[in-house]
Formats: structure tokens, C-alpha cells, sequence
């Protein structure tokens, strides 16, 4: 083998190694870009979820809560309602007690 095709496939092999050290370092950094760009993502992610953790209490209410507010409510609306039912009573007896 001569000196000449020694150095020739030296060359090659150099250039070789040259454009795949190229290459992995391309896709080294185009894979830190994409990294960043989805921490950033997870960053934005991370903020909304916080805010809706915050806002959450104030503009959910759980069934159980409900259930027992809507409970009291009736409760109370009945007792109201029995009351002015007891009042009607008394003065319907107290306009017709004359009349029978």
C-alpha cells in the first residue's frame, strides 16, 4: 500500500469522523433547545396550575356542602312557611269569627 491512498483513506476517515461529531453535536443542541422550550412549557403548566388550585375553593362547591346548605334552606323555608300559615290561620279566624 502506498503512502498516498494510506493518507487518502485517512482523510476519508477523518472526514468521516468529522461530519458524525458534527452531527451529534446538532442534535445535541437542537435537543437542549427542545428541552427548554418544554421547561418552559412545564413552567406555564406548573403557574396555571397554582392559580387554578387558588381559584378553585371560590368557585367550586363540593355536593356534600350543597346538600347540607339546601337542607338548611328547606328546613328553614318551612319553618317560614308554617308560620305564615299559622298567621293566615289567625287571621282568617279573627275576620270570619263573626260570620258563622
Amino acid at each position: 500500500m502506498e503512502w498516498g491512498n494510506a493518507a487518502g483513506w485517512v482523510a476519508a476517515f477523518i472526514g468521516f469522523l468529522a461530519v458524525n461529531a458534527s452531527t451529534i453535536q446538532w442534535l445535541l443542541k437542537r435537543r437542549d433547545e427542545q428541552r427548554q422550550r418544554d421547561s418552559g412549557r412545564v413552567d406555564d403548566l406548573e403557574k396555571q396550575l397554582v392559580e387554578l388550585r387558588v381559584n378553585l375553593p371560590l368557585e367550586y362547591v363540593r355536593r356534600e356542602d350543597w346538600i347540607r346548605f339546601s337542607g338548611t334552606l328547606d328546613a328553614k323555608l318551612d319553618a317560614m312557611r308554617e308560620e305564615v300559615r299559622e298567621q293566615i290561620a289567625e287571621v282568617k279566624e279573627r275576620l270570619y269569627a263573626g260570620r258563622n
